[in-house]
């Protein structure tokens, strides 16, 4: 026996998994072995005769080896590297500007190495250590959660727009794995699970000075898409048209919460988004940068960049092309050649028109040095990406770039859907998620229909890090899929495994 099972595991391509089908197999010949004890056999020759009827180690260990193997993915491995890549020479191209000079690049670097790490090794790690990790991610939130008391209670800031918008979206699969880990308990245990949930929305969007709806939007999304899935795949048990239905109440609850704290904001924010020219008051505002992208992209040809005469650039700049007609007091002052004594004066008109509600902003270009860089909206290097390539080289060249990352997702849920373990397909699912509902939310955005403020483009943009967070969320997914059959999580799916490889 111990010759055949030797034999039987060297086969096993994947060491860590040797252990686990070893047992099984020496299970399996003593089960054999023990009935034909009951029918009066020798125990030695009983050994004997099971083993001979497990037929040839190598036939048997090379079997379960195409079923206990690590995945590859190379289809996805190639797209990522394309998309990091595009990001890396975005950043690289627009390393000139006075934004980028905090080494945005180092942390493609960093992300990259990450993300081969995490997809090396991150999953058999999370289940090996998914108790103890979960507990610290929580008492993490309860420590914010005492933060943004103590900041509501003193008017202080608390933490950072970046670490907020990642903690908001952690929440996903945090809450995922909690609903997983304790999907056949009471039904109190999940009401605490989601109230906590809610409690903490509420107090993040209450009790912080930055705007992250656009963060808790995509985090609730992700975790009622998730949700769905697991009742779809029959992971969350019971009748599926009351889980759906309880899915959609407690969607529609934590939703309500985002939409009516603070009044009146999230019912601005759904109209800018739908009708972004209906809420224009200057050029300051979101949604006429919406309006300027959707007229600039209008205007760029099928295979070229757009090209602009000084004054159309003038005019785009300064908003004039715009405001002209509608409120002359937004159109942007020109303070390029002005003295002392006229910038006071200049301030004085300022402040004056302000009061009749007029924001106009400052220009420092003027006819002669105005470039195409110069009319685009702040932040156009992080938030503008896919627009900007539109603008720069045409249309075909930003279709393409929208074809390399709808290629991505395919690739990405492909993986997905293939995994067949309940947690990691749980998992791979949420993050998965959390980076489709990004990419919508920037790609919207870059066609002039913002939601609140700008998401991340995962794997593009931004850097610092909500890249590194991102190329995270990605590991899993790979480690997931990777691991999918090798993992020790689930005895039962390897002893029906190694059932359907033997004898019957």
């Amino acid at each position: 026996m111990d010759q055949f099972l030797d034999e039987a595991v060297e086969q096993i391509s994947y060491k860590g998994i040797r252990p686990s089908i070893r047992r099984e197999l020496e299970a399996h010949i003593q089960d054999r072995a023990e009935e034909y004890e009951g029918q009066g056999m020798d125990p030695e020759e009983a050994v004997k005769k099971a083993v001979h009827d497990m037929g040839d180690a190598v036939v048997v260990g090379t079997e379960l080896n195409e079923v206990h193997q690590l995945q590859k993915a190379p289809g996805l491995a190639l797209v990522s590297a394309l998309l990091l890549a595009i990001g890396f020479a975005f950043a690289l191209y627009l390393q000139f500007l006075p934004e980028q000079q905090s080494g945005r690049v180092l942390y493609y670097l960093i992300g990259a190495a990450v993300l081969a790490l995490t997809a090396w090794k991150g999953y058999p790690l999370f289940v090996r250590h998914a108790k103890m990790g979960v507990m610290l991610v929580v008492l993490g939130y309860l420590m914010q959660i005492t933060m943004l008391l103590a900041a509501h209670h003193r008017n202080f800031m608390a933490g950072s727009a970046s670490y907020t918008y990642i903690a908001t979206l952690l929440y996903a699969p945090v809450v995922t794995f909690l609903l997983y880990r304790f999907r056949k308990n009471s039904r109190k245990l999940l009401a605490v699970l989601f109230g906590f949930v809610g409690v903490w929305f509420y107090l993040i969007q209450n009790c912080h000075l930055y705007n992250i709806e656009t963060a808790e939007t995509i985090c609730l999304l992700s975790i009622f898409a998730t949700g769905c899935f697991m009742i779809h795949r029959e992971i969350l048990t019971g009748a599926k048209h009351r889980l759906y239905l309880v899915a959609a109440g407690i969607f529609l609850v934590i939703a309500g919460i985002i939409i009516y704290h603070p009044p009146g904001y999230s019912r601005r924010t759904f109209d800018t988004f739908l009708s972004p020219e209906s809420n224009v008051t200057s050029t300051w505002d979101d949604s006429y940068n919406g309006i300027l992208i959707q007229e600039l992209l209008r205007r760029t040809p099928l295979m070229s960049g757009i090209e602009l005469t000084p004054d159309e650039m003038m005019d785009y700049g300064t908003g004039a092309w715009y405001f002209a007609s509608r409120d002359p007091k937004q159109i942007g002052i020109d303070m390029t050649s002005m003295t002392s004594e006229e910038y006071l004066e200049q301030k004085a008109y300022i402040n004056e028109i302000r009061k009749q509600g007029g924001r106009p902003q400052y220009i420092y270009y003027t006819r002669d040095t105005v470039t195409q860089w110069d009319i685009l909206p702040q932040h156009y290097h992080n938030n503008y990406l896919i627009a900007v390539c539109i603008l720069m080289f045409g249309w075909l060249p930003g279709i393409a770039f929208v074809g390399v990352i709808l290629m991505f997702y395919l690739f990405l849920f492909s993986c997905i859907r293939k995994i067949y373990g309940e947690l990691a397909a749980t998992l791979a699912f949420c993050c998965g998620q959390c980076l489709l509902w990004q990419t919508i939310f920037y790609v919207l955005g870059n066609f002039g229909y913002q939601y609140c403020t700008f998401p991340n483009l995962p794997l593009v943009s931004e850097g610092r890090f909500s890249i590194i967070f991102n190329l995270i969320l990605l590991g899993m997914i790979y480690s997931a899929y990777r691991y999918d059959h090798v993992v020790e999580c689930w005895e039962e799916t390897y002893n029906e495994s190694v059932k359907e490889v033997l004898p019957k």
